[in-house]
């Protein structure tokens, strides 16, 4: 009984053997006829289709290991936090990750800092531009003092 419920999930198909579909599914009970066009037209049809449903699908199990990820990585951050607040110590985690989302920023702990909840320059990505600052300020004032000195 199995092996005919599985043949019957297996064959969508009802076409005979070697002929082209003249039907692509759109969704549970949606579908395009294509029994006006020419089979090569057809076959090249759903071979594009199905080279995007391949996309489609890639593109979700990608997606789904990236939730993944991040459930796993939150989820590690939360037990870490936990457990040092448990045994009585002050932490502050912070964690800052980039994905196809967008980015994800996350402060954890019990101290004042998790507690206002804002990152660090640093942590939001900010560039800190305060050496390139002093570097020009200094090569400015040798620029000065050379042409002081003439």
């Amino acid at each position: 009984m199995a092996d005919k419920n599985e043949s019957k999930s297996l064959t969508t198909n009802t076409e005979p053997l070697g002929q082209v579909p003249t039907t692509i599914p759109l969704g549970q009970s949606t579908q395009i006829d294509l029994s006006w066009m020419p089979e090569d037209q057809r076959r090249a049809l759903l071979t594009d289709y199905a080279k995007g449903a391949l996309d489609v699908s890639k593109r979700a199990q990608e997606l789904g290991i990236e939730v993944s990820v991040l459930r796993s990585t939150l989820g590690t951050l939360g037990e870490t936090t936990k457990q040092v607040a448990q045994d009585g110590n002050s932490v502050t985690l912070t964690h800052v990750q980039n994905s196809q989302f967008g980015r994800t920023e996350v402060i954890m702990g019990n101290t004042d800092a998790a507690t206002a909840g804002k990152l660090s320059r640093s942590q939001t990505g900010e560039r800190d531009w305060t050496p390139y600052y002093v570097i020009a300020g200094i090569v400015a004032l040798i620029v000065i003092a050379i042409a002081l000195g003439r």
